[in-house]
């Protein structure tokens, strides 16, 4: 898509109110067809004495992505958690490392839903420079959700119908 179309999704954003009252369009993204994209700028903290970004914040990035689409579709992590000691975490993360980014640099992490299973997420992920659209890394990350229970490991469980039908229109 143009960034000129993706500049007036993130103006009219705010607009769609049926993603309710956690949701906020200037902290948690957009949806473009079945991606969602989040857009932030590289702070001095996320880079080197030279200004080029850590390897391990493009990681950063894009789990502040991926909390950001749940909270864009009205799922609440800190909720799940409090009342269900339930939360998603990381299985396995595959990374290739493109490019890199430098301080100051806009970049979009643009998510997409690879796979929906009973228990897990398949997640595919890029994070682009905003600018030049040059796509600097590519993820592919496998979440599930578990149960924790204290002084027991956490029991993977299977995704909650409310949650599987949020995700059922995002199928890349």
């Amino acid at each position: 898509m143009k960034d000129v179309d993706r500049q007036q999704k993130l103006q009219v954003a705010g607009t769609n109110a049926h993603y309710g009252a956690k949701w906020d369009s200037a902290l948690d993204g957009v949806l473009d067809g079945p991606c969602h994209l989040y857009t932030l700028r590289v702070q001095y903290e996320d880079t080197d004495a030279g200004g080029v970004v850590y390897h391990a914040q493009y990681l950063a990035f894009s789990e502040r992505a991926r909390s950001a689409w749940l909270r864009y579709l009205g799922i609440d992590q800190s909720e799940m958690l409090t009342i269900g000691n339930l939360g998603f975490v990381v299985r396995r993360l595959e990374i290739d490392f493109l490019l890199p980014s430098g301080l100051g640099a806009v970049l979009e992490i643009e998510s997409s839903l690879a796979r929906l299973g009973g228990a897990t997420l398949k997640l595919h992920q890029k994070i682009i420079n905003r600018d030049n659209g040059h796509i600097l890394a590519r993820l592919i990350v496998d979440i599930g959700l578990v149960k924790f229970v204290k002084g027991k490991k956490p029991k993977i469980c299977r995704l909650p119908e409310a949650i599987k039908t949020k995700f059922s229109g995002f199928m890349s």
